[in-house]
């Protein structure tokens, strides 16, 4: 979830990662996970990059999605990463837009994210009765988004902030969509206090996931009772509402969860009989409203849902039980789980390995879907990853975000060439120099490392 940054408010031995942990008062009791097998700058396996360019400014790329035919990406994007056709504010806004890109293999750096094919969704104005007025949004500009979700191969829905709080929208991508073209957007679904004048009560619509057979989309909501009173937020819960017919609202939403302190995040099983989501304990009746871990509620497929009849936790099961901070100020936090595509698996973010105050070491884990393991550990970098999904192209392909930076395979290819090529074009230089002149070429990769938030392939773990 992307709003104001929380809705709510080869081996490898980590010597780094103990000094860090020293300087920020956590205890070095060993734990088996400090010690883990990588290949390069990452987890072993196959990683590739689906973007490459090297912006100085370290622009983020996060929560994407893929399309079901397997061929666009949609993700989020700072402002500028692709620049807007025409004159851009003189004082950037900071402000997620949304971007589409072709799912294609990156082998060599590149400049911007135009380079790959990248365009940027632009939306027209938009007109949404608030009270009792018609009100202009100017989505492109002014109003946070996230969260991008395919419909179908032509269609997305993603949150965006309104007036009234973040709302639910869709727009039609089509297939020959270039960097430039204004998108009419639909609004999803409308709250009851939309109809009472501004000030009233501000609801939250976020994290929408998309049902497999494309009928239901679930999503986390909550309320606050006004736009600058976020960290005193309450009743988040994960509800369901029907895809509408274009031009039309949803006729039917309704809870699925009871309203709990953190509830997000939600993601379908294949068979769309579950909902897997992050959520506190208090959703367990555990009086901890930090520690977040994963709960899967059973979807009424039979035909209840329909008129919005459902029992709220329906099938309550907890999957994953994280191990007790080593520090008091220490949270635990396990966040955008994603089923496996034969449905036996869940893969999920987590900082468990490092538990910290901030969300800046996370990694990717796996356990089954009935929770009858504990989780392990799939994908690390020294780094951040996150936003992790099976793709369904490969039986273990996942696509994720992570400011990784160039994977080392990547980086000894370009060294290599870099090495040929000066050492063609300069045939009175000796070896050493040669080798400088590549290492400088490398060096200045590396410090995309920790920078930039890139996309990912991973595989053949």
């Amino acid at each position: 979830m992307m709003k104001k940054l929380d809705p709510r408010a080869g081996s490898l031995v980590a010597v780094a990662a103990a000094a860090a942990l020293l300087a920020i008062g956590c205890s070095l009791e060993p734990e088996v996970s400090e010690t883990l097998d990588i290949s390069g700058n990452h987890s072993t396996g196959d990683l590739v990059m689906v973007t490459a360019d090297t912006s100085s400014d370290g622009f983020q790329y996060l929560e994407p999605d893929l399309s079901p035919d397997g061929t666009r990406l949609v993700f989020t994007i700072d402002w500028l990463a692709i620049t807007p056709p025409g004159q851009p504010p003189d004082v950037p806004p900071l402000i997620r837009q949304l971007a589409v890109i072709p799912l294609q293999v990156q082998n060599r750096p590149k400049l911007n994210l135009r380079e790959q094919g990248a365009a940027l969704v632009l939306m027209n104005n938009y007109r949404m009765l608030i009270g009792n007025a018609l009100q202009t949004l100017q989505p492109n500009r002014d109003y946070q988004k996230g969260t991008p979700r395919w419909l179908n191969d032509d269609d997305i829905v993603f949150w965006m902030e309104t007036p009234m709080g973040a709302r639910l929208f869709q727009a039609r991508i089509p297939p020959n969509f270039v960097h430039g073209q204004d998108l009419d957007i639909e609004l999803v679904l409308r709250e009851r206090d939309d109809d009472r004048p501004p000030g009233w009560k501000f609801w939250e619509q976020m994290s929408p996931s998309v049902s497999p057979n494309g009928r239901w989309i679930a999503f986390s909501r909550y309320g606050h009772a006004d736009a600058d009173s976020l960290s005193l937020a309450t009743d988040q819960a994960i509800w369901v509402c029907e895809v509408p017919a274009a031009g039309q609202l949803s006729r039917v939403a309704f809870p699925i969860t009871r309203e709990v302190s953190i509830c997000d995040t939600p993601s379908w099983s294949p068979d769309g009989s579950k909902i897997v989501f992050s959520a506190t304990l208090d959703i367990a009746n555990v009086n901890d409203f930090a520690t977040r871990e994963l709960f899967t509620v059973d979807f009424d497929t039979t035909g209840l849902a329909a008129n919005g009849g459902v029992v709220l936790d329906r099938g309550l099961t907890r999957l994953t039980t994280s191990p007790p901070p080593s520090g008091s100020n220490f949270i635990i936090r396990n966040m955008e789980p994603s089923y496996s595509t034969d449905g036996t698996s869940i893969i999920f973010v987590s900082d468990r390995r490092v538990p910290t105050i901030t969300l800046n070491e996370r990694n990717i884990w796996r356990i089954p879907a009935d929770g009858s393991l504990d989780p392990r550990l799939l994908f690390f970098t020294r780094s951040d990853d996150q936003g992790a999904f099976y793709t369904g192209r490969t039986p273990d392909e996942i696509l994720l975000t992570s400011s990784v930076g160039f994977p080392t395979e990547m980086l000894d290819a370009l060294w290599s060439a870099a090495y040929d090529s000066i050492a063609a074009a300069n045939p009175e230089y000796t070896a050493v120099q040669v080798e400088a002149l590549a290492d400088q070429q490398r060096e200045q990769l590396e410090f995309f490392e920790g920078v930039m938030t890139h996309l990912y392939l991973f595989s053949n773990w």
